[in-house]
């Protein structure tokens, strides 16, 4: 795709318009039965006032609840404005994404002095145990780690996670803090020891905050000396070990051009400066250092559109969805005087739309880019998924999921790399690989039980998954898997998604042989585009 592709589109997108949606936005005067006279913050904790077991007077005396302060910056209306249901519901949506509670509602209430909202919000039990375990085979992978999303009711995580798996052991140290400075700019740190390198990460971000917002900004900065394996054809053995040393700073503010709760059109531009330089782990020879940098501006437009559902990623807990429509285009400049071979341009285009269906709702996601120079196409990614979900009951979910991907000359360990639990969940590290893939899944679940002694949900579920990986001019290489599992979740955890325990079944390809296989995950066996599965 060539810059000259990208003009009309732009075009277009400049002139959009999106429609206001508050008074506000229309410039009206604001009808005075309708003005917000005060805000009322009702904080539950863990078990509710009327739960007197001795079970929830001790999860309730070990947490702390959630600061005023945290809940209010969230809110995106003051005494004073006119009342508006956008604003009510994306406040909703900003409470519950902060991932710290398990019940958030919001409610207006006549009083002789005028209108009032309620914001009622029931903490979540914050302090997770971190455990996950994959078995294929001989093969044996597992995550364990103690994981705190409300640290001293500030909303601030923390963590500390070792993993195994058969090519490394790590120990993974990680803490966030949202709106740490000024009340609006977040800081992230993370340090990981591996067995064979280490990796090291800060990110300073202002995100937007609210549909409605006119400005962000993210710095981020990542450092890596680590050894990639790159295996071929499904056999256990790396066919070639590199060494790696790779430095990333990265830059982007952006700015609305339009803005209101019915969508946006930002414009932005981002930069780095990169360090990526590979040699083979057997060399002995010291490191070459290759330094490039690239600019870009982008655009991102966006029609705003969320449902509210229950027993989606997790059980009788609200989950809001995204079923608005969004395309990002950009395009970044990649200069011979920023230390490439050539002069190059990489485009970039990324979107998603959705809707609601009978019986349930879908959505679309699709992402490519590239870098072009001189010669032609030097790399380039392209990759789409469609999601379908159906509801036919309160207690009952079947999702299917289908996704593909293209990749031209990846960066070493940049590869699709599908096996012990990404991808069909029944095969073994690094089963398919490849810069082709596609991966299929279906899964029925029903809900059992929604609230088990006030503390845990769980439900039964069957899935089947067909996918893989190959490499462009090789044969396709594929497999089938299908199985039962036990779906776990913790009623009272601020956490969504469900632990999966999978008895699934193997079935034969031109590596692997036929077996059973017991899983331990979160979440469904996939992901966004580009974050994988869990």
């Amino acid at each position: 795709m060539h810059l000259r592709h990208l003009l009309p589109l732009a075009a277009f997108l400049l002139p959009l318009r999106l429609p206001a949606q508050t008074s506000a936005d229309t410039g009206s005067i604001p009808d005075p039965a309708r003005v917000i006279h005060r805000v009322q913050l009702q904080r539950r904790d863990i078990f509710d006032p009327d739960e007197r077991s001795w079970f929830a007077k001790l999860a309730n005396s070990l947490h702390v609840r959630t600061r005023p302060a945290v809940i209010r910056r969230e809110l995106l209306f003051r005494p004073g404005q006119s009342f508006d249901s956008a604003s009510i519901a994306e406040s909703e949506r900003n409470l519950r994404a902060m991932g710290i509670f398990r019940h958030v509602q919001i409610d207006t209430i006549r009083t002789p002095k005028g209108l009032m909202l309620r914001v009622l919000t029931k903490d979540g039990w914050s302090t997770q145990a971190d455990w996950r375990f994959r078995s294929t085979g001989g093969q044996v992978a597992f995550t364990i780690g103690l994981v705190e999303n409300n640290l001293l009711g500030t909303a601030s995580s923390a963590a500390v996670r070792y993993r195994k798996d058969p090519d490394r052991s790590s120990v993974t140290l990680a803490f966030r803090r949202p709106r740490l400075f000024a009340g609006t700019t977040g800081l992230g740190v993370a340090y990981e020891n591996r067995s064979d390198g280490s990796i090291a990460a800060i990110a300073l971000d202002r995100p937007f905050f609210a549909l409605t917002s006119r400005q962000a900004f993210r710095f981020e900065a990542e450092n890596r000396h680590e050894r990639i394996l790159r295996f071929r054809d499904g056999l256990d053995l790396a066919r070639d070990t590199l060494s790696r040393r790779y430095t990333l700073v990265r830059g982007a503010a952006a700015w609305a051009i339009q803005a209101s709760t019915a969508g946006y059109l930002r414009a932005g531009v981002a930069a780095q400066v990169r360090r990526d330089d590979f040699q083979p782990e057997s060399s002995s020879e010291s490191f070459a250092r290759t330094v490039t940098g690239a600019v870009g501006p982008y655009l991102v437009w966006n029609r705003a559109r969320f449902l509210v559902t229950r027993g989606y990623a997790g059980f009788a807990r609200e989950e809001d969805v995204d079923l608005g429509t969004t395309l990002r285009v950009g395009l970044g400049l990649a200069p011979k005087a920023f230390g490439y071979e050539r002069n190059g341009m990489g485009p970039e285009i990324r979107g998603r739309v959705g809707g609601r269906i009978p019986g349930g709702f879908a959505y679309l996601e699709a992402l490519a880019n590239g870098l072009y120079t001189s010669a032609g196409l030097d790399s380039g990614t392209a990759q789409v998924a469609a999601t379908t979900v159906f509801q036919p009951g309160p207690r009952h979910v079947a999702v299917l999921h289908a996704e593909a991907g293209w990749r031209e000359n990846p960066t070493p360990g940049e590869e699709f790399d599908l096996g012990l639990g990404t991808g069909p969940r029944a095969f073994g590290s690094h089963a398919f690989t490849g810069d082709r893939a596609v991966f299929l899944t279906a899964e029925y679940r029903y809900t059992v039980v929604e609230d088990l002694l006030n503390m845990a949900s769980l439900g039964v579920a069957g899935f089947v998954d067909h996918g893989g990986a190959w490499y462009a001019g090789s044969r396709r290489r594929l497999g089938w898997d299908a199985g039962v599992g036990l779906r776990v979740g913790a009623s009272r955890s601020s956490v969504t998604d469900a632990l999966r325990f999978d008895f699934a079944r193997r079935f034969a390809n031109d590596v692997e042989s036929a077996g059973w296989v017991l899983t331990v995950g979160k979440g469904f066996a996939f992901g966004s585009l580009g974050t994988g599965s869990s």
